[in-house]
C-alpha cells in the first residue's frame, strides 16, 4: 500500500469515526435525552456530591453512608428548589404587569412611526434633487401604508388575532397541565434515582469500568477530569460574568433613574433578560441595549439613548478586561465555533441542544487534545 494510499485510507477511517459521533449523538438527543434525562440528572448530581459525601465518610467510618447520601440528596433538592419556586412565581407574578406596560409602550407607535419618517426624510438631503424626490415618496408611501392602512400592515391587531393568540395559549395552558402528571413522575424517579447513585456511586461506575476493554477503563475517570477543568470551569467563570453584567445593568439603571434620565418599573426583569441575552457568543448585550438606544434618539428622548450607550459601552469594556481572567484562554475554541454549535443545537434538540453541543464540542477538543481521539489537526500542530 503506498502512502498516499495510506493517507487517503485513514482520511476515510477518521470521516467514518466522526460520522459516527455524530450520528450516535444526534440519535441520542433527538430520541433518548428526554427518556434518560431523569437518570442523567441524577448521576450528575450525584457526581457533584462526591466531593461532601467522601469527607463525611472519612469522619464517620462510612457509618451511616445511606443515611448522609439521602441528606445531602435531599439538601441539594432544596437549595435548588426553593430558589426556582420563588423565582418562578414573581415570574408569574410580574408577567401580567409587564404585557400591560409593553401594551402602553406600543400605544405611542404612530407617533414613533412618525418621529421615524422625519428622521428618514432628513438623511437623506445629501441625495441629489431627482434622487431625493423619489427617496421621500417611497418614504411616505411606506409610512402611509403602516400609518394610513392598519389593516394590511403587519403591526395591526385585529380580532382574529387577539381570538387565536387566547386560543394559542388556552391550548398551551391546557398542553402544560396535562403534562404536569409526567413531569412529577420524572422529577420523583430523578430523586430516588439520585439517592441511589449517591449511595452506590462506586459500585456503580466500577461495574461500568469492568464492561469496558481493560485499556478503556480509565475513560470515565478522563471524562470526569475534562468535565470539571473545563466545562465546570465555563460554567463558574460565566456565571460570574453574568453575575457581574447583572450588577452592572441594576447600577446603570439605577442610575439612570435616580438623574430623572428614565423611569421603568421593571429594571430587574429587563437587566436579568439582558444579563442572559449578554451570554450568548457575538451577539451579546448590545442586541438589547442598542436598539434600546437608537428607538430613544427617534423619539427624541436623547439623554436616555446616551446613558444606554455609555451602559453598553461600560459593560463591554468590563467584560473584555475580566472575561479572559475568568474563563482564559486555555481551552483554544473560537466563539464562532460556539455560535454555530449553539445554533445547530437549538434547531436539532432545542433549548438543551443549544447548551449541550458546546459542553460536547469542548469535551470533544480535549480528548482530541489529548490524543484520545482524532477528529481534526491542531493548527499549531507539527506537520510533515
Amino acid at each position: 500500500m503506498t502512502n498516499k494510499t495510506s493517507k487517503k485510507l485513514d482520511f476515510l477511517i477518521n470521516l467514518a469515526f466522526a460520522a459516527t459521533i455524530l450520528a450516535l449523538v444526534f440519535v441520542f438527543f433527538k430520541y433518548l435525552f428526554n427518556i434518560t434525562a431523569p437518570f442523567l440528572i441524577a448521576f450528575f448530581v450525584a457526581i457533584l456530591l462526591q466531593k461532601p459525601i467522601r469527607r463525611i465518610d472519612k469522619k464517620t467510618n462510612k457509618k451511616a453512608h445511606a443515611f448522609w447520601s439521602i441528606l445531602l440528596v435531599f439538601l441539594c433538592i432544596a437549595v435548588i428548589i426553593i430558589p426556582l419556586i420563588l423565582i418562578i412565581s414573581q415570574i408569574a407574578e410580574k408577567a401580567v404587569d409587564l404585557v400591560k406596560y409593553c401594551a402602553e409602550q406600543l400605544s405611542d407607535l404612530p407617533t414613533f412611526l412618525t418621529t421615524l419618517e422625519e428622521k428618514l426624510v432628513a438623511f437623506g438631503k445629501f441625495l441629489p434633487d431627482a434622487a431625493y424626490k423619489s427617496y421621500c415618496n417611497s418614504i411616505s408611501q411606506a409610512f402611509a401604508k403602516l400609518l394610513d392602512n392598519p389593516e394590511s400592515s403587519a403591526l395591526s391587531i385585529d380580532f382574529d388575532t387577539i381570538k387565536n393568540g387566547l386560543t394559542t395559549g388556552v391550548s398551551g395552558v391546557y398542553s402544560v397541565v396535562k403534562n404536569v402528571p409526567s413531569v412529577l413522575l420524572a422529577i420523583v424517579i430523578a430523586i430516588i434515582a439520585c439517592i441511589f447513585m449517591t449511595k452506590d456511586y462506586d459500585r456503580i461506575v466500577k461495574f461500568i469500568q469492568i464492561q469496558l476493554p481493560h485499556d478503556k477503563r480509565n475513560v470515565l475517570v478522563e471524562l470526569k477530569q475534562i468535565f470539571n477543568k473545563n466545562v465546570l470551569k465555563i460554567m463558574k467563570a460565566y456565571g460570574l460574568i453574568m453575575l457581574i453584567t447583572f450588577c452592572e445593568l441594576l447600577l446603570g439603571f439605577g442610575i439612570m433613574e435616580l438623574c430623572g434620565i428614565m423611569t421603568n418599573p421593571y429594571f430587574v426583569w429587563i437587566a436579568a433578560g439582558t444579563t442572559i441575552f449578554d451570554i450568548l457568543p457575538v451577539a451579546g448585550s448590545g442586541g438589547i441595549l442598542i436598539p434600546w438606544a437608537l428607538f430613544s434618539f427617534i423619539s427624541g428622548n436623547y439623554k436616555q439613548g446616551i446613558g444606554l450607550l455609555i451602559l453598553y459601552g461600560v459593560i463591554t469594556v468590563i467584560r473584555q478586561y475580566i472575561e479572559p481572567r475568568t474563563v482564559g484562554n486555555t481551552l483554544g475554541i473560537h466563539p464562532l465555533i460556539t455560535l454555530i454549535g449553539m445554533y445547530l443545537g437549538l434547531k436539532l434538540f432545542g433549548f438543551w441542544g443549544m447548551i449541550a453541543v458546546p459542553m460536547i464540542v469542548v469535551i470533544l477538543k480535549a480528548y482530541n487534545d489529548t490524543g484520545r481521539v482524532h477528529l481534526w489537526n491542531s493548527p499549531n500542530a507539527n506537520r510533515n
